[in-house]
């Protein structure tokens, strides 16, 4: 018998006959397909096909990889803010140094 995987809306009790009587839990299970078609549990699941899996794994992937992105640009605007404000430093470190060199001109000349 094979197995298909099914996802179950809610937990199932499935009696198949008198004596048995198989539980099922919400969620993704993993069962006969004989199962799987009974009416019952077609009536409250849905297949699980293997493309479902591998999508549900790339949506995983892709909200990593946005997460990441939040991160890596959450860090460059604090890289860009630090940037600007160096800049800003470093202009008036340069109009203080000119005006440190003309008075040294001055200065020189005076002697």
């Amino acid at each position: 018998m094979s197995k298909v995987q099914i996802l179950l809306s809610k937990d199932l009790v499935i009696h198949l006959s008198k004596d048995e009587k198989v539980e099922l839990k919400a969620g993704i299970n993993e069962v006969d397909s004989e199962l799987a078609e009974h009416w019952y549990v077609a009536a409250h699941s849905q297949p699980i096909t293997s493309s479902d899996l591998e999508t549900d794994g790339l949506k995983k992937q892709l909200e990593d990889v946005q997460a990441e992105l939040a991160t890596a640009t959450t860090q460059l605007d604090e890289a860009n803010k630090t940037i600007t404000t160096l800049q800003a430093d470093a202009k008036k470190k340069d109009t203080e140094l000119a005006g440190l060199k003309k008075q040294l001109e001055a200065s020189s000349k005076e002697k």
